[in-house]
């Protein structure tokens, strides 16, 4: 199945427009401002992304936790000697490594991120457990977009996949996508801010 074409759908639709599964237009009643849902759309993808993310988080954060746990009574005893200092490290890697990937469930499930494309710049809208947070970038402010690629190898001898983040520079560079191996979603996000604001596409390794 080949990608969808990069571009927004004719102004007058009434309920959200999918454009693929991670990505759907929100009607607008202004024929000049197109809404962007990007990320999961259902409640299936986002519960697989949690699990997936907890599986990160158990291997991860469950190693270096047991061995900290494990020697916790040792900082009582000897809490200066390398011995403690192993267990302090392993203890707050354990966390740290929680810390990210709980947020990283908890996104997954209660997330939602928002481009609002208009002719005067773009907005990024980010909601998450009843906050919200509002970037906007001007049109004349915009230089390029940046697409940068990353090699990654299979540690269990898959082979090579690419990891793509997006951003928009301006005055300053705002990530639109981060670390995501999805092309498909990427490639069309791109294009498409890419021809609306007459913006080009600069892509690095």
């Amino acid at each position: 199945m080949s990608d969808p074409a990069p571009g927004f759908p004719a102004h007058g639709f009434d309920s959200p427009h999918k454009i693929m599964d991670s990505i759907e237009i929100i009607p607008s009643s202004d024929p000049d401002t197109h809404i962007i849902s990007y990320g999961s759309q259902d409640a299936g993808s986002r519960i697989v992304g949690a699990v997936i993310y907890s599986v990160f988080a158990a291997v991860f954060s469950g190693v270096p936790l047991y061995f900290g746990i494990l020697g916790w009574s040792k900082l009582f005893v000897k809490p200066m000697e390398e011995t403690g200092f192993l267990v302090v490290g392993a203890l707050l890697i354990g966390t740290g490594f929680l810390l990210y990937f709980g947020y990283e469930i908890l996104w997954s499930l209660f997330g939602s991120t928002f481009f609002i494309a208009s002719r005067e710049g773009l907005e990024i809208k980010k909601t998450f457990l009843g906050f919200t947070t509002k970037k906007f970038i001007k049109q004349n402010e915009m230089k390029h977009f940046l697409m940068h690629i990353k090699r990654v190898s299979s540690r269990s001898g898959g082979g090579i996949s690419n990891w793509y983040t997006f951003s928009i520079v301006g005055r300053k560079k705002y990530i639109l996508d981060s670390k995501t191996c999805c092309h498909e979603s990427v490639d069309w996000l791109s294009k498409t801010l890419s021809d609306w604001f007459g913006v080009p596409i600069e892509t690095s390794r």
